[in-house]
């Protein structure tokens, strides 16, 4: 055993050292695709240690394309942004390690997702993660429909590994990812496929043979939040192409695409269903989330006929981002101003259920305040309207940026976690290097 730790870590300094990269796509696909496991004997985890590693490597000379400092560029504001939320969770004594620890992995996404851009000045590390990413939540879907019929998610990995899970009294898992989380992850790969596709640069067949799996992911996750942002970024870029009468034909085609996309997930997971004999129950209860359950939350607010039964986590999450509202107005005037810390909200138990309000934009108000809230709609505001002034074609990374505020509307912290500010700090670097160099947007565009 020892010998193959010693050989493992050999490997993993000869990559760090002479193919950084490959290690950069290894963390940023498990940062993505959220996987984790501790190291024995140490004080951090996997994905820590991976980060470190990779931030302690690009303080050495490494070959890159020529770039702008982190801190000397609009990337230094995600900075300010996480030491005001851990100023403000301190001061209300809630900044504890482990908020501490998350928001020092935070940065380093961002800082190491910003400098790999310029290791081939593309994004192609950060897309090919976020691929491979997707995958594995897909398969994570497909295994536990083959294994436990039912949620929550069973991840390959732990299995593989042995890791077991926490378990409470009542034998269910402890802390488990929420299974719109899956959803999220194929939504985002499939509409970056579909943004390098309405570009004219998805001529990889594996490219397109990904496309109707990531969608496959989305309606397996059964995230109704996921399926809203692929129908509004696919509404967002018909909308664009629409514009510009020359590439009339790519939106149209764009109709094509995701008509096919469903088609095919389809036709593969009533294959799945067959193959693996998955569990009746299981599936109705898909059909209840994505169907019946809008079906009958719509009929209510139309004040039309409706089964009271169907009515589920739709109607919960209206009435509860409606209780946080009337949290925050009812919070103190400097507290609604700047804020009452992270997880302040679960904390001070405001929803009277010990849940977050699951909208991320309202949870984002309570915790960091009106000052936090405007932060960061100017901060995200600013670096998607640069990357849209650049060019009239549209990046794959803002497109994926637009895809997590969608989700999050009905989720909790994905508005502030390591995903977004990954992307976020690569599409930085993306408009410094479209401003710097013009000329190059087509090869850019192109890988």
């Amino acid at each position: 055993m020892l010998f193959v730790a010693v050989i493992l870590g050999s490997l993993f300094l000869y990559a760090l050292i002479v193919k950084p990269e490959y290690v950069a796509v290894v963390f940023f696909t498990i940062t993505i695709a959220d996987m984790n496991a501790s190291v024995a004997g140490l004080p951090v985890n996997i994905r820590a240690l991976l980060g470190i590693a990779l931030f302690a490597r690009t303080l050495l000379p490494m070959e890159t394309e020529e770039h702008e400092s982190f801190f000397a560029t609009p990337a230094k504001y995600i900075v300010i942004f996480l030491l005001y939320t851990m100023v403000l969770s301190e001061f209300y004594d809630l900044l504890d390690v482990i908020y501490a620890r998350t928001c020092a992995l935070t940065f380093i996404s961002a800082y190491t997702g910003y400098y790999f851009f310029f290791r081939y000045n593309d994004t192609r590390l950060l897309k090919l993660s976020l691929m491979i990413a997707g995958f594995i939540c897909f398969s994570d879907l497909v295994f536990t429909y083959a294994t436990e019929g039912n949620f929550p998610v069973v991840r390959i990995y732990k299995h593989l590994l042995g890791i077991p899970e926490q378990l409470n009294e009542h034998g269910e898992i402890v802390e488990a990812i929420n299974w719109g989380f899956y959803g999220l992850i194929c939504g985002m790969a499939f509409v970056v496929l579909l943004t390098d596709y309405i570009n004219g640069k998805l001529a990889n067949k594996l490219a397109f043979i990904l496309m109707p799996v990531m969608f496959l992911g989305v309606l397996m996750s059964t995230s109704r939040s996921a399926l809203m942002g692929v129908a509004g970024i696919s509404f967002f870029i018909m909308a664009r192409e629409f514009n510009h009468q020359a590439r009339w034909k790519r939106a149209a085609s764009l109709l094509m695409i995701i008509f096919s996309a469903l088609v095919v997930s389809v036709i593969v997971f009533m294959s799945i269903q067959s193959l693996f004999a998955l569990n009746t129950d299981f599936m109705e209860e898909i059909s209840l989330r994505l169907i019946d359950e809008p079906i009958a939350v719509l009929n209510k607010h139309l004040g039309l006929n409706y089964d009271v039964h169907s009515l589920g986590a739709m109607e919960w999450r209206t009435e509860a981002s409606s209780d946080a509202l009337g949290a925050f107005l009812d919070l103190r005037t400097v507290e609604e101003f700047f804020g009452i810390g992270f997880w302040g909200y679960v904390t001070r138990n405001l929803g009277h259920n010990n849940l977050p309000p699951h909208n991320g934009l309202l949870m984002l108000l309570i915790e960091f305040g009106i000052v936090g809230l405007l932060y960061w709609c100017v901060m995200i505001y600013s670096y998607l309207a640069k990357s849209f002034r650049a060019s009239d074609m549209t990046s794959p990374i803002s497109i994926a940026i637009i895809f997590i505020i969608l989700f999050s509307l009905a989720n909790n912290a994905e508005l502030t976690g390591s995903i977004m500010f990954l992307f976020v700090s690569t599409l930085i670097a993306e408009n410094l290097f479209l401003a710097r160099s013009p000329s190059k947007l087509v090869s850019l565009v192109r890988t």
